[in-house]
């Protein structure tokens, strides 16, 4: 019984480790839509493309956003960026992207948080109309999320549905428009060192009805890495692996820094 007891001492002590009971800030996620809420700002740059022997598609992104908690349970959250879009089955353009602004909420309950939010995004000056979604029209996007919290190794999943709204937020005056549903989950593991491992996982669906549009539906994997500077600094870099046929895009990265801060 006394060799058992200690088989079991063994077996459990990684595990143990893992799930340590260091509290450390939920990691802000590179790809998914965060849960918490943060003082923060996000500079970031990404690259994605899909290639076919017919079809090729290239989107880059530059994007700055901020967050600054309102209290422990609230925040307001802004956004902008630059967008490059070429596709050999499509008009390419380039140009600011649509503005963002949004909130969200936040209340954790021992290791077990709950989050959600709205963000809007506003319309989109430089892109073309090309029959998906209408750069005229608002983008409205409800999140609902939660996060696991066992110290070093944090669990987050988050849902949300984007639909175009007018600027009185009501159904726009046309016989379809564009909405999709996405999920995604960002598993992390923070080292004893100032790397944090991450890995990130985004599944988006096109809801009935919708506009119809070309590899509209995706599922990606998005292995990355976290590395601490300074106080509250993190440098981060993350991967796009395309998991299904007529993927969105097949590959891809992002890199960009976060810095958190307080007011205390």
């Amino acid at each position: 019984m006394k060799y058992r007891f200690l088989l079991l001492l063994i077996f459990l002590s990684p595990i143990v480790e893992i799930l340590g009971s260091d509290k450390t800030v939920i990691p802000y996620p590179v790809w998914g839509q965060s849960v918490g809420v943060y003082n923060i700002f996000v500079i970031s740059a990404d690259a994605k493309e899909y290639r076919n022997s017919k079809d090729y598609d290239r989107n880059r992104n530059i994007s700055l956003d901020g967050e600054l908690k309102l209290g422990d349970h609230f925040s307001v959250s802004a956004g902008y960026g630059y967008v490059d879009q070429y596709a050999t089955q499509a008009t390419p353009w380039s140009g600011w992207d649509r503005w963002k602004a949004g909130l969200k909420t936040f209340f954790t309950f021992g290791i077990f948080s709950i989050g959600g939010g709205v963000n809007v995004y506003g319309p989109s000056s430089s892109e073309p109309w090309i029959g998906e979604r209408n750069p005229d029209l608002l983008l409205v996007r409800p999140h609902l999320g939660f996060v696991l919290d066992f110290g070093r190794t944090k669990f987050q999943a988050f849902g949300l549905y984007e639909r175009e709204t007018d600027s009185r937020f009501r159904d726009p005056v046309q016989d379809k428009y564009y909405r999709y549903m996405e999920a995604g989950a960002t598993l992390s593991y923070e080292t004893n060192s100032n790397w944090i491992l991450l890995l990130e996982t985004t599944y988006r669906m096109a809801v009935e009805d919708t506009i119809p549009a070309p590899r509209s539906d995706s599922f990606n994997l998005h292995p990355g890495v976290q590395y601490k500077i300074g106080e509250g600094g993190r440098v981060f870099f993350s991967g796009l692996y395309g998991m299904r046929k007529d993927n969105t895009y097949d590959q891809g990265f992002k890199l960009g820094y976060q810095q958190m801060f307080s007011f205390e």
